[in-house]
């Protein structure tokens, strides 16, 4: 709640404040004096539902109990405005423009510059094409005819689509825990009650929340003896973002059983990716929307930033080689960069896929899916959810801790980009001393979280 309404103060710094963006929060007109007070309640929020998230991993409920918790930390989330990220307006108008009979794999967001959606979508993507699936772009264009051009009809729209993801997370989790040695309380605390899933997932309302569902629907499944309908699902979670394919090549791989040979393998292996690439043919097809996505797939990559890796190694190859006088061109050494890391990348999902059998699924999927996100062309916050989730499921301690310090640097790594820091000198020290104090009360009841981290839990 905290985070809900400071997110939704006319000065906040973390959601968009153009006109017609949502149905309160909506300053007049320039600077708002509130959004200190928003920077306070919104990151104050976050320490205390993190230290909370430790205490529950540290205290392991039952499921019925960790559900309730879900439910009531869903809540405030479902009138809270767009959270640390504009992308969904950008699903908003891609659907509309899916509406008008259009391509988003070959139009740009300015094949349509009169929907009220335009103004709304960052500048960014408004002449990149969408590098999303059809299938997604099936349910953009069945939203934007329900919901028309209301603007938080439509938001809401896509929020339920992260809430549908969010439900089949849920169902999944426990039946993957229990497949795979682990328990089914602190999976679900570890994956579905994590607040980066839930602030970015469902405060942001990003597409990865339905891609995951699917992907941990399927990989359950499959877990239950159902491999046909597992890589169906898999093939649909590929539809919406394409990282879910990895599903399917996982399941193709040990479909066969632990002690096949590596020619069995390779049979399950390619009938696997044979149903996949029929289901993915069909959807393509049915939507009307072809195969433009595929190609769309590097459009995230047009932005550059020291914060991604593999960007910063080639940034960091470029300068330095400019100090030393030779002339290299830094798109290309940043180019080569990424497709360096990206080698890397496949070659780490390689190397556990043979070693599934022996680490699990979980581990080996949950590794490989976080290397791809961290080593591709650019990092964002919500993208580490990809493999946390997964990790989550995982009963050995170094993966509990990677998810829960990853998972906890990843909810401050959004940075405002405009602050006004031009209040007066008293209103910053009382608000510096109200933000200790929310870190105290934060310190106080997430202190046994500690535990959780080491591993010595107390439930």
């Amino acid at each position: 709640m905290l985070i809900v309404v400071g997110a939704g103060l006319p000065g906040s710094p973390f959601t968009s404040k153009l006109a017609g963006s949502w149905f309160f929060g909506i300053p007049t007109a320039g600077q708002h004096p509130s959004q200190w007070l928003s920077l306070l309640l919104v990151y104050g929020g976050t320490v205390v539902l993190v230290a909370a998230w430790f205490a529950l991993v540290a205290h392991a409920a039952a499921l019925p109990h960790l559900t309730a918790i879900l439910a009531l930390w869903c809540a405030p989330l479902l009138i809270a405005p767009p959270l640390l990220s504009r992308d969904v307006y950008t699903y908003a108008a891609s659907g509309r423009l899916a509406a008008a009979g259009l391509n988003p794999y070959r139009h740009g967001l300015t094949a349509l510059p009169h929907s009220v959606f335009f103004p709304l979508a960052d500048p960014l993507w408004r002449h990149a094409h969408a590098p999303y699936g059809p299938l997604f772009f099936d349910l953009a264009r069945i939203n934007a005819h329900l919901m028309g051009t209301d603007v938080v009809a439509a938001l809401e729209g896509y929020r339920f689509l992260a809430l549908l993801g969010l439900a089949l997370m849920a169902a999944s989790v426990p039946v993957l825990a229990r497949a795979y040695g682990g328990h089914p309380s602190p999976a679900f605390t570890l994956a579905v009650l994590n607040p980066l899933v839930l602030l970015y997932l469902i405060g942001g309302m990003h597409n990865d929340a339905l891609m995951l569902g699917l992907l941990m629907a399927g990989l359950a499944l499959a877990a239950r003896r159902h491999p046909v309908l597992g890589v169906l699902l898999c093939a649909l979670a590929a539809e919406v973002k394409v990282p879910a394919a990895l599903g399917i090549v996982f399941i193709g791989w040990m479909w066969a059983g632990q002690d096949a040979s590596l020619r069995l393998r390779l049979r399950f292996l390619a009938q696997a990716a044979a149903l996949g690439a029929l289901a993915l043919v069909v959807v393509s097809e049915l939507s009307g929307f072809g195969w433009g996505w595929l190609v769309d797939l590097s459009t995230p990559g047009t932005v550059v930033s020291w914060l991604d890796p593999a960007t910063a190694l080639g940034l960091a190859a470029a300068h330095g080689l400019h100090g030393v006088g030779i002339s290299v061109s830094t798109h290309s050494a940043v180019v080569a960069a990424r497709a360096g890391a990206l080698l890397l990348a496949g070659l780490l999902t390689l190397a556990l896929l043979l070693r599934v059998d022996r680490i699990g699924l979980p581990r080996a999927i949950g590794w490989s899916l976080l290397s791809v996100a961290l080593l591709g062309p650019i990092v964002w916050p919500w993208y580490e959810t990809w493999g946390l989730a997964f990790l989550a499921l995982a009963s050995d301690r170094w993966s509990r801790r990677a998810v829960l310090a990853l998972s906890t640097l990843a909810c401050f790594a959004t940075v405002p980009a405009h602050v006004d820091i031009s209040t007066g000198a008293t209103v910053v020290i009382a608000l510096a001393l109200a933000a200790l104090g929310v870190v105290a009360v934060a310190v106080g009841t997430g202190r046994v979280g500690w535990r959780a981290f080491t591993g010595h839990d107390e439930g």
